[in-house]
């Protein structure tokens, strides 16, 4: 299974720890089951990135950045 690897985003976690979000899959791990806060328009355009990469549709590069466009929304994308 192609995982759509890509240059790590780095994200802060709840405990305040730094965790190196590197894939496709996952984004989709973090969108789902990390998010730390509510759905917004940023956060279901990644997630929609992501099912759109399961389809063939949407390359990891576009995941990535719509990863790091949501994330830096909720101040947790590490510059």
């Amino acid at each position: 299974m192609d995982r759509g690897l890509f240059f790590p985003v780095p994200v802060t976690l709840p405990d305040g720890s730094v965790f190196c979000v590197a894939d496709v899959i996952q984004v989709g791990d973090f969108l789902l089951h990390h998010w730390p806060g509510p759905d917004s328009p940023t956060q279901s355009r990644a997630r929609r990135a992501c099912l759109r990469f399961l389809d063939g549709q949407a390359t990891p590069l576009e995941v990535r950045e719509a990863f790091e466009e949501a994330a830096e929304e909720v101040g947790i994308l590490v510059h």
